[in-house]
C-alpha cells in the first residue's frame, strides 16, 4: 500500500470516527479495545506514568492537564466524542508523561494497549500515515493555540473559542475553561458578565 493511499485511508478513518463516534470502527482494527465507563474526575493517565494505552472517546469529555508542585492545575486541551488519544512519538511512549488525562464528565472510553493498535495498523501499512496525519493536526493546533495566547487578549480568546467551538465553550466548567484560555476564573466570569450586559435582553 502506497503512502498516498495509506494517508487517504487514515484521513477517512479519522473523519468517520469523529462523525459517527462508533467504537466498532476502532474495534475492527484492534479487537482488544475494551470499554471503560468513567465517572467525572476519574483519571485515565497519571502524570509521571508511562503512556501505554490508546483511548477512543465514545461519549463524554476528557481533559489533558498538568499539575505543578505548588498545586496549580493547567489545562492543555480537551478531547470530545469521536476523538482518539495515542502516544505518537517514542518520547510519548517511553518517558514519564508530563501531563494527566482525566474525565471532565461521565464518559464512555474505549481503551487498548497502543502497541496492539500499532501492530494492527502496521500490518496494513497504516501506522506511519496515522502518526503523520495526527502529528500534523496536533502541530497546527499547537501553533494556533500559541498565537491565541500570545496575540489575543483574554476577551478575544474567549470570543474566538465561542465562535470556533461554541458547544465546548458552553460545556466546560468555568475554572477549567479559564485555565485553558490562560486567564483566571474571575477574569473569565467578568468577561462573560460584560458580554451578557452588552447583548442586552433578548
Amino acid at each position: 500500500m502506497s503512502a498516498e493511499v495509506s494517508a487517504a485511508v487514515i484521513d477517512e478513518l479519522i473523519e468517520r470516527l469523529q462523525r459517527t463516534r462508533d467504537p466498532q470502527l476502532v474495534r475492527s482494527y484492534v479487537p482488544s479495545f475494551r470499554l471503560r465507563a468513567c465517572r467525572a474526575g476519574d483519571v485515565l493517565l497519571q502524570q509521571g506514568e508511562r503512556w501505554t494505552d490508546a483511548y477512543f472517546v465514545e461519549s463524554g469529555l476528557l481533559r489533558v492537564h498538568s499539575v505543578e508542585p505548588d498545586g496549580k492545575d493547567h489545562t492543555k486541551s480537551f478531547w470530545i466524542e469521536g476523538t482518539m488519544l495515542i502516544p505518537l512519538t517514542p518520547a510519548m511512549q517511553e518517558q514519564p508523561s508530563s501531563f494527566m488525562v482525566s474525565a471532565l464528565e461521565p464518559a464512555r472510553v474505549w481503551q487498548a494497549p497502543w502497541a496492539d493498535l500499532r501492530a494492527a495498523l502496521d500490518a496494513q501499512a497504516l501506522w506511519q500515515p496515522l502518526c503523520t496525519v495526527m502529528l500534523a493536526r496536533l502541530l497546527d493546533q499547537k501553533q494556533q493555540r500559541e498565537h491565541t495566547l500570545l496575540a489575543l487578549t483574554g476577551r478575544e480568546r474567549y470570543l474566538r473559542l465561542c465562535h470556533q467551538q461554541p458547544a465546548l465553550a458552553a460545556r466546560v466548567p468555568l475554572v477549567h475553561l479559564a485555565s485553558y484560555l490562560g486567564i483566571t476564573d474571575v477574569s473569565l466570569s467578568r468577561i462573560r458578565r460584560q458580554l451578557r450586559q452588552q447583548a442586552g435582553p433578548l
